[in-house]
Order: structure tokens, then sequence, then C-alpha cells
């Protein structure tokens, strides 16, 4: 095996590894997987039109893959309880980006993805958690992530709510621009997201995992 092949293989258990893991958490909070694969297409649709580079597509890739990683030390009557959550309750979730953030700080291979699982909730105006961290200070990958987790969270039903149209679904995140979200990114996924959610939005979970192959292939040679 030549050393390309053993570095491609390596890819390939990474990112199968990072959304097995990420899949099982979402099922433990959402009773599916698709809303992590559907930002994880949203996030790769978004940050192939801002130019990444490789490097950080694959991180956020995996970042979306993992970005609620943490909620696995959340115990269950916060983390499934079906109605608004207490002042105290809300802190204990909050903890989950944190707790990501360790979890993934002890396995070598997820380094690069630990900015989005730790800052996915951070704010433009400095008004997230856990670091309140502002404008450029939050990684770019955190940024982009951010943006299109609560645009899928508007557009999905949940046991609790009905999917926002798209409309209002855009509404919202331009209403967020410069406060909640970054104004570029913002604007550009604005720009992208009609498209992006009649390709994806109500692709069935069986078929969001095949829609991944291209990003796959591109960024992580599978």
């Amino acid at each position: 095996m030549t050393e390309d092949d053993f570095e491609r293989r390596l890819l390939e258990q990474n990112i199968q590894t990072a959304q097995v893991l990420g899949g099982a958490i979402a099922l433990r909070d959402h009773d599916t997987g698709a809303h992590n694969l559907r930002v994880a297409l949203y996030a790769a649709t978004l940050g192939e039109a801002l130019a990444l580079d490789q490097d950080a597509m694959r991180n956020l890739l995996a970042g979306a893959f993992l970005h609620d990683i943490g909620k696995i030390a959340i115990p269950d009557g916060v983390l499934l309880k079906p109605g608004p959550l207490s002042a105290d309750e809300q802190a204990v979730m909050r903890r989950h980006s944190e707790l990501g953030a360790q979890l993934l700080g002890q396995l070598p291979a997820f380094q690069g993805a630990i900015a989005v699982v730790r800052h996915h909730h951070e704010r433009y105006d400095g008004g997230g958690y856990p670091d309140a961290l502002a404008g450029e200070d939050i990684p770019l990958i955190a940024r982009v992530f951010s943006i299109v987790d609560v645009f899928d969270a508007l557009t999905s039903v949940r046991p609790y709510k009905r999917g926002f149209d798209l409309i209002k679904a855009l509404g919202i995140i331009e209403a967020g621009l410069g406060s909640h979200f970054d104004p570029g990114p913002g604007r550009l996924f604005v720009d992208l997201a009609p498209a992006a959610f009649k390709r994806f939005g109500d692709l069935p979970e069986d078929a969001l995992a095949p829609a991944l192959n291209d990003f796959r292939l591109r960024y992580f040679g599978v």
C-alpha cells in the first residue's frame, strides 16, 4: 500500500466514523439522522460557494456531522423534555458545545472539527455561547455552519412544531444578518438556499446519504 493509499483510507475511515457518531447522537435528539445529513449538504454547498480550501471543507463537513456530539452527556430529562426548558435546564443544554469540544479533544482525527462543535452557537454580535465570541473572532467554519444549522432547524418538522416555509425561514435568516449571523456568508446562503432546499429539503433520510457522495469524493477521496 502506498502512502497516498494509506492517507486516503484513513480519511475515508475518519469521515465514516464522524457520520456514524453524529447520526447516533441525532437519533437520540431528533429520532432521525436526517438533520445531520441535511446540514452537511447545506454546509458543503455554502462552503464551496465561499471557495473554502480543502482542509476547511474537510473540517466543516466533519464538524457538521459531529456538531451535537456533546449532547451524549446531556441528561434525558433535559434533552428529551417535550416542553420549554427552565433557565437552569437551558444552562445544562448549552453545555453540549463545550462537552462536545472536550470529547473531540481526545480524538486526534477530529481536531479540526472542534471549531464547529464548540462555536456553532456563537453569534456574530457576541451574544452567543459558550465563549461570547464576536465577528471574525468566531472561526469561519463555525460562522458558516451556524447559518445552515439554524436554517435546517427552521424548515424541519419537530414533534413540538411545524417546519417554516422557505420564505419565512429566509426572512428570519436575513433579519439576523449582522447580529446572529456573519452577513457575508449569510447573504450568500440566502441566494443559494432556494435551490439547495429544493434539492435536499424534502429528501428522505435514505436518499440524503447518497447525495453526499460527490462532496465525500472531492474532499475525502471516497
